[in-house]
């Protein structure tokens, strides 16, 4: 097995270089990529278990969230992971399914395995947890939960200035009856869009916004659609695409034809939808790159405890179809 000695010789630095690369750490542009070609070349495995030890470190990362079976979750867990990974560090994963009673316990769960850092995903702003978070004495970045906690570092999403945008634009097209399916309103990202629709709505004259409350499945999409079709809307947001699924569903059914009977609009994964109808404006989510940016500020913090905490990242959606 190779060692930091060789990976030194093969790249011509020394060996403190080679740790600092190890580590995590920014080094000169020419001297990481002479370290990276050394290392592969020479097969290098660093040894986790050893490294851990001598640093009073497990090398993992708690990742709490309510579900990774969306498509949402999936891919911002691919995010982290992807940048963890490099830095030799694995995620440890735990869900609470919607039940925010278990939170507490699975936060004690990572904590009991000794976890670097801690990832939560889609604990709401007012969770009682979050002084559990405050005595954190390791990194902690929180994903759509806002707080004011000096410890905890905070990435957020404008989806209130998305939706605002792209009602405003179903406004200036001239439709005047605007129907909206929300997501229930405990969620901090349901009451984001809600607020920006509504925003949108309040600088218009003569211009209503009819709202149906569902709860990111399909079936209460499908509800939604056909209840305010009912009461005459002539267009249509959808906030998820779980129901945005089904409310499409119900139109097919009504044999509604978008573009022409209404006019259609959602928030998530425009790709999908498009292969439905390209006659949308679709607001996506940038999930990928939260799980970059929120494993890089993790790492950052681990490879460097003097850098201060409490920042909030706000990260911006694409709009298409406008």
């Amino acid at each position: 097995m190779s060692s930091v000695k060789e990976v030194a010789e093969v790249a011509g630095v020394s060996v403190g270089t080679v740790s600092r690369y190890l580590n995590g750490q920014q080094l000169k542009a020419a001297n990481m990529a002479k370290i990276a070609d050394a290392i592969q070349q020479l097969d290098y495995k660093q040894n986790i278990i050893a490294k851990g030890l001598k640093n009073n470190q497990s090398f993992s990362i708690g990742l709490l969230m309510n579900s990774i079976s969306s498509r949402f979750g999936a891919e911002v867990v691919s995010g982290i992971e992807a940048i963890v990974e490099k830095q030799g560090y694995s995620l440890l994963l735990s869900g609470f399914n919607g039940d925010a009673q278990l939170v507490n316990q699975k936060i004690d769960y990572l904590m009991a395995h000794a976890v670097d850092g801690l990832i939560v995903f889609l604990a709401d702003e007012e969770w009682q947890g979050m002084e559990k978070l405050a005595q954190m004495t390791i990194p902690v970045v929180s994903i759509n939960s806002p707080n004011q906690l000096v410890n905890v570092d905070s990435i957020l999403v404008n989806d209130r200035t998305s939706v605002k945008q792209a009602i405003q634009h179903i406004i200036s097209l001239g439709h005047q009856k605007i129907g909206m399916i929300t997501a229930r309103q405990t969620d901090y990202g349901a009451r984001e869009r809600l607020a920006g629709a509504t925003e949108a709505v309040a600088l218009a004259s003569d211009v209503s916004l009819v709202t149906y409350e569902g709860d990111y499945s399909r079936l209460s999409g499908y509800q939604g659609a056909q209840q305010l079709l009912a009461q005459g809307v002539t267009a249509l947001f959808v906030s998820n695409y779980n129901m945005s699924v089904g409310a499409l569903e119900y139109l097919n059914v009504a044999v509604v034809r978008i573009g022409q009977d209404l006019f259609y609009s959602h928030y998530d994964y425009a790709d999908q939808i498009d292969e439905v109808t390209s006659s949308i404006l679709a607001i996506q989510p940038p999930t990928k790159e939260i799980g970059v940016k929120c494993a890089e500020i993790l790492l950052a913090r681990l490879n460097d405890s003097t850098l201060p905490a409490g920042q909030t990242i706000v990260m911006e959606n694409e709009i298409h179809g406008i």
